[in-house]
């Protein structure tokens, strides 16, 4: 469970990309997410955290957007043909005051950290909306390239400040059913969003009626 408005507001850098989406909102929160990584062989733990920021009316009225911050610093084992490493910050929307949006969002970076996913859209993290919001239609997520957000930086190349740090990408995070899933593994992602377009399927209600 996370910690509401008592963590101390994210670093600067850590918000990065999201300056667009934070101009001129007045209610934004974050939430501070505690954990613990498995025991090593010695049987030691190390304890990290996951911030979220969460903007209301973004990126509409009555829509609220949940944006990772800090989630760059998880390895994914991805990196460019040339080399260069490449972490990933996640985003996800829903309806205002649906905040277990929030929770499934962490469990996103949580599968990122626990090694379980090659993070690329088009990836699937299964059950990531079922462990933590039951009874849902849609109890899986999917990656992809953010699209109902304009003004958000999708790739900062920049490398921090020194300009020798990974290449940062940002996912959206689709809820998808179980049968989508099954579609996504059998025809590939653009197959499944295809679909999703031509149903002209709300993304943003995990209780929708499946396209497949």
């Amino acid at each position: 469970m996370s910690t509401e408005d008592t963590s101390p507001a994210p670093d600067q850098s850590d918000l990065a990309g999201l300056e667009g989406i934070l101009v001129g909102k007045e209610s934004v929160r974050v939430l501070r997410y505690p954990h613990e990584t498995e025991p090593d062989e010695e049987g030691n733990t190390t304890e990290w955290h996951l911030d979220l920021v969460i903007v209301d009316e973004m990126p509409g009225p009555g829509f609220s957007t949940y944006a990772t911050v800090g989630a760059r610093e998880l390895p994914t084992n991805v990196t460019t043909p040339e080399g260069r490493q490449i972490r990933s910050e996640f985003v996800i929307v829903g309806r205002t005051g649906h905040r277990a949006m929030a929770d499934v969002l962490d469990a996103c970076a949580l599968a990122v950290a626990t090694g379980s996913i090659h993070v690329a859209p088009g990836a699937v993290i299964p059950n990531a909306v079922g462990l933590v919001d039951s009874g849902r239609t849609c109890e899986h997520l999917v990656l992809c390239p953010p699209f109902l957000w304009p003004e958000l930086e999708v790739v900062d190349e920049s490398g921090g400040e020194d300009g020798t740090g990974p290449l940062v990408t940002r996912l959206q995070a689709v809820p998808i059913t179980t049968a989508e899933m099954s579609f996504l593994v059998k025809e590939g992602p653009d197959a499944l969003f295809e679909k999703l377009d031509s149903a002209d399927a709300d993304v943003t209600n995990p209780d929708r009626p499946s396209v497949v």
